[in-house]
């Protein structure tokens, strides 16, 4: 199945890749959920509180890193 990846400790969106069902359901830093399409001054960052994904505006970026903790 096709995975999204973001770090664990911030949340910001790293990719995607393919992986079996059974493993993303054990790893902490993937996902079965798209992020959202990426607007110009913003990046997709997943909250694992809410299960879903944000798009950050950068100047932003410091703030969004500490929710996901």
């Amino acid at each position: 199945m096709k995975v999204y990846l973001f770090d664990a400790n911030s949340g910001l969106y790293e990719g995607e890749d393919f992986w079996d069902t059974e493993d993303v359901r054990e790893a902490e830093g993937a996902t079965s959920v798209a992020p959202p399409m990426v607007h110009m001054g913003r990046l997709p960052v997943f909250d694992r509180t809410d299960h879903c994904w944000k798009l950050v505006p950068t100047g932003n970026l410091n703030k969004a890193v500490g929710h996901n903790d």
